[in-house]
């Protein structure tokens, strides 16, 4: 009885496990479909407060710079230089930005520093 039991065990902790591998693939793979966020170097020419609007100009798919104009919602993530989650208040007219969309919505923008790694800090590989 013991042995059957046992096996019994053994099996459903072996299914668990497989179960629990095929989900984390599937959170891990969620970024990677068609509707996966996008994100494009910009830099904001508007930032409008009172129609919580923020206007950036950006290359476009084609090569060409476009402007575009992205509704900030509270969905909206706002990341500074360094990596850290910020307010919306420390953007302004002028920034270097990181923007990510996903089927024309804006999801996050992260401020860049012009000609830095993607890490944020300037200068060479030991970011001096």
């Amino acid at each position: 009885m013991e042995r059957v039991f046992l096996s019994a065990l053994l099996g459903l902790a072996l299914c668990a496990g497989t179960a629990l591998a095929d989900d984390k693939g599937a959170a891990n793979d969620k970024g990677s479909g068609k509707n996966a966020g996008k994100g494009h170097e910009a830099t904001i020419t508007k930032v409008d407060t009172k129609n919580h609007s923020l206007t950036v100009k950006m290359k476009g798919d084609d090569g060409k710079e476009t402007e575009k104009v992205f509704k900030l919602t509270e969905e909206v993530r706002y990341m500074d230089s360094t990596g850290k989650v910020a307010a919306a208040d420390i953007f302004k007219s002028g920034d270097y930005v990181l923007i990510l969309e996903e089927e024309g919505k804006l999801k996050e923008v992260h401020k860049h520093d012009k000609g830095s790694g993607t890490d944020g800090r300037k200068g060479g590989k030991d970011g001096k």
